[in-house]
């Protein structure tokens, strides 16, 4: 005798057998582990693939956590997806085609998951045609647990099955060999077969409120199988406002009470399930609706304080989701990989008893307390962001790691840190531009206290903290996306209140968000608020802001035109956003035409600034194509605030030494800009005129480094090599303390580069820059040729001008005069004498040491605080002495 989990399948096998054999199988009774030999006859379905061949199996399973029959686990291919050799299938002549293969290593399952049945329906190769039943129902074949003696459940379809009062229920028991079978009601028996059968069929009166749990025994003399399933009698749904004070999501009434709100209009019922009612479908947890049918939601009480609860929501009996707006999400596929040392005593995901993402509710959390709490944001025409990736920047990718590098950033001068997206988003090895659930930090990089811990630390050193935001598309975890979506194609339903059914934009990523609509546009504000609330960040780079339209365009050209309805959506947004958050700071990477951005620098935003190809051009010692200055001018593009955030590097643009690497010029021997210390003086002189052209500006991690990874090694998004060595080398060290000289003299002196008054001529090898302000005049010259230059200056007067880098002056009788630069270098003056900065260089010396036995010694390579210490070991080949170097 065995006991074992329900195998709930979901059609009769008889009825398809007996409805005239549009398919038929062997073996008649299939494991995942069988050969499985499936044959459709087109001529007796709905006869739509008559005379068609190739016919293809458009094919999935039903598995334990398919929600309902439509939702189809492992598809082999996509509808649509033309030719596909794998599921090609062979035809037999006369309308007949045929198909073979193992389920388990067909459709890829692990030997844990419980497959109920083979789910079908046949095409022809455009996807044009669909062959089904008769009645247009999709084909399903069953699979047993086991090719022993096995019974299961081949009705009610639907598990459980939802009915009304009064309503019939259909129950069908089926074995694979002959069996006395009798049913049971809440553990009464209620029906039983007549003798040994294959097949017991009965109906149940749905007579009364509730859920009820039927199983059986099937005994063929020798053995007993039994199965359970539950079905539920539905209450008519409560019609009730949503009570004052409550909004969509997590209410938190008391320490023992929530209320929950879901916004999902045209839906019919909606069950939370959780760890409160064991995951079930309760009529008791059955969800409010409110008389305009916009929202469900329901009053949870008798909590224990400061327990976290796992919960969701279950939609129509056809889709589960979390909580949009909850701010903690458990992910089955990913949780494992989230350390323990960076997210403590995570709560398991709960395995075996529901799928999809899962949310959190939890009362009396413990609050945050905040360290700084009168922060004064930079200016932000003295902004210089550092942008960077958790994953990317520390090897421990935690908070707590991140916060034990500010010393460096902060001596390095940058002032606002831009963080890559940090809410929860598809995966964990990302760069976050997936987006999942928008009001949870993903776990991969800690908890949500770390997360303000390091926003804290970063107020206390005057520094700000932007956060990358992804308001234009989300993906399929996205429950947005979930809770309104065609399950047959994997698009995004009409009727989705949130999102279009198709990108109107040539770059269309995931699921395209229409921010035309109200509720987007009220979900957005709340997300943004949020963010700046409860986490006191200082601002927002919106990605991919020139998607956020629903104007058709065909064309890349034609998507960056003039968009009014784009513009009014930026303003509107931007202005709910300052109205409730004064003075923080809102950033998009827009890139359409020069008109549209002028309406938006206008208005108050900053908009990122691409200038990477004429720095690239300048580094590598090219005079083509290597005037930066429309680029980088606010005054240029005929803005009238300094709001452009000019930037040589991002997460998006290859880097600058990478470049210089594999194409500078080598036109003169002694000056090749392929040579890395070389290469490393001329990423100073591109510092110098990136950071002093007045305005915001943004750095990537490590530029000032010189890093030199290609973006796409090993791929664009695969984890990059993090760096930290590269401080040990002497002429790194030099770029960085240069780049810290530079950026430092922006930002200690603003009262110069605000400044409204400059020039820039950077159109030739030799380029200069003259900002004017009565606080400060400064004049900055470069020779980005690969020949020493005389360099013109036209410094703004006369007088004594001071070289800031190297700390000498100069005493200037005429304006117009030249000086003579190295290739590669360049001179930045001011007329106010100030302290000259600190260009030593320290790097560990080359010391001795002894093997031990002199056999064996121990090297430990690049030791620093961030990254951790490598150690190898060297092994003696004989006795002596022996010089270690390493190279990089």
């Amino acid at each position: 005798m065995k006991s074992r989990i329900a195998v709930a399948l979901l059609l009769s096998l008889l009825a398809h057998a007996l409805r005239a054999q549009v398919v038929t199988w062997t073996p008649a009774h299939p494991t995942i582990d069988d050969s499985v030999v499936i044959e459709f006859d087109a001529s007796l379905g709905n006869a739509a693939l008559v005379g068609v061949t190739p016919v293809f199996a458009h094919t999935g399973l039903i598995t334990k956590y398919s929600t309902d029959l439509g939702d189809w686990q492992h598809r082999v291919s996509e509808w649509g997806s033309g030719y596909d050799s794998t599921i090609v299938m062979t035809s037999l002549g006369n309308n007949r085609h045929r198909i073979g293969f193992v389920p388990r290593t067909f459709y890829g399952c692990s030997p844990s998951e419980e497959v109920r049945a083979i789910a079908l329906v046949f095409r022809n190769q455009a996807s044009t045609l669909a062959g089904k039943n008769a009645d247009g129902s999709d084909i399903y074949i069953p699979l047993y647990p086991d090719s022993n003696f096995t019974a299961i459940f081949a009705q009610p379809l639907e598990r459980p099955e939802v009915l009304a009062l009064n309503d019939q229920l259909s129950v069908q028991i089926q074995a694979n060999a002959p069996a006395l079978i009798t049913l049971f009601k809440d553990g009464l028996p209620i029906a039983q077969s007549s003798g040994l059968v294959t097949q017991f069929s009965t109906t149940i009166a749905a007579s009364s409120y509730g859920r009820f749990q039927l199983h059986f025994t099937a005994d063929n003399g020798t053995a007993v199988e039994r199965d359970t399933i539950a079905y539920i009698v539905q209450p008519l749904i409560s019609v009730a406002n949503v009570p004052n004070g409550y909004r969509d999501g997590i209410n938190y009434l008391d320490s023992t009470s929530v209320a929950l709100v879901l916004l999902a209009p045209q839906k019919t019922y909606c069950y939370v399930i959780g760890d409160f009612n064991n995951w079930q479908m309760d009529p008791a947890y059955l969800m409010h609706r409110t008389p305009d049918g916009l929202r469900y939601w329901l009053e949870i009480n008798g909590l224990t304080a400061g327990q976290e609860y796992r919960f969701q929501y279950f939609v129509d009996h056809n889709v589960k989701i979390g909580d949009p707006y909850a701010e903690k999400v458990l992910d089955q596929g990913n949780d494992n990989g989230v350390n323990n040392f960076i997210y403590p005593n995570l709560i398991r995901y709960p395995v075996g008893l529901t799928s999809e993402l899962v949310t959190i509710l939890q009362t009396n959390k413990p609050d945050y307390s905040w360290q700084v709490n009168n922060f004064q944001r930079p200016d932000n025409r003295d902004l210089v962001i550092y942008e960077l990736l958790v994953r990317d920047f520390v090897l421990r990718h935690d908070y707590g790691t991140l916060k034990d590098t500010l010393d460096y950033l902060e001596r390095l001068g940058v002032n606002c840190i831009e963080l890559m997206p940090v809410n929860e988003f598809d995966g964990n090895q990302s760069w976050g531009y997936g987006p999942a659930y928008y009001f949870a930090p993903d776990k991969y990089y800690g908890t949500e206290n770390n997360l303000k811990a390091f926003i804290d630390a970063c107020h206390a050193r005057g520094i700000a903290v932007v956060i990358d935001a992804v308001f234009n598309h989300a993906f399929g975890q996205c429950p947005l996306v979930r809770l309104y979506q065609d399950r047959g194609t994997g698009l995004v339903a009409t009727n989705n209140p949130w999102l279009n059914v198709a990108a109107p934009h040539p770059l269309g990523l995931g699921f395209d968000f229409n921010h035309e609509s109200q509720y987007t546009q009220t979900f957005f504000d709340s997300v943004l608020s949020y963010w700046a609330q409860e986490y006191r960040v200082d601002g927002f780079r919106l990605d991919l802001s020139k998607g956020f339209t629903n104007t058709q365009t065909g064309s890349i050209g034609d998507w960056s035109q003039y968009d009014q309805s784009r513009i009014n959506i930026l303003k509107r947004m931007s202005s709910r956003f300052w109205g409730m958050n004064y003075g923080k700071y809102f950033i998009i990477e827009h890139f359409a035409n020069n008109d549209e951005e002028t309406v938006l620098a206008n208005h108050g935003i900053m908009l990122w600034g691409k200038a990477s190809e004429p720095y690239y051009q300048a580094a590598m010692g090219y005079e083509q194509s290597s005037d930066f200055s429309p680029f980088m001018s606010y005054q240029a593009k005929g803005w009238s605030f300094h709001n452009l955030v000019g930037f040589v590097e991002s997460h998006d643009e290859e880097r600058t030494m990478y470049r210089n690497y594999n194409f500078g010029n080598q036109a003169n021997s002694a000056h090749d800009c392929r040579d890395t210390v070389v290469a490393l003086k001329r990423m100073a002189a591109i510092a110098a005129f990136w950071a002093l052209i007045p305005g915001p500006k943004m750095m990537w991690q490590f530029q000032e480094l010189g890093y030199d990874v290609g973006i796409d090694i090993p791929c664009r998004t695969c984890p990059k090599p993090i760096r930290w060595n590269y401080l040990q080398y002497g002429p790194r060290q030099l770029l960085y303390k240069k780049y810290a000289a530079i950026i430092n003299l922006k930002t200690k002196y603003p009262e110069a580069f605000r400044s409204s008054s400059y020039d820039i001529s950077t159109w030739g090898k030799q380029k200069q820059i003259h900002v004017n302000s009565t606080a400060m005049n400064v004049t900055v010259i470069g020779n980005f040729d690969v020949y020493n230059q005389d360099v013109y200056t036209g410094f703004q007067h006369t007088g004594r001008w001071y070289n800031y880098m190297a700390g000498d002056s100069l005493d200037v009788t005429n304006t117009a005069m030249n000086v003579t630069l190295t290739p590669g270098d360049f001179r930045i003056y001011t007329d106010v004498r100030l302290p000259k900065p600190d260009l030593s260089v320290t790097v560990q010396p080359v010391g001795m040491a002894h093997a031990q036995n002199q056999r064996e010694m121990q090297v430990q390579v690049a030791p620093n605080p961030f990254q951790g210490e490598t150690s190898l070991t060297f092994t003696m080949a004989e006795r002596g002495a022996v010089r270690l170097s390493i190279t990089d």
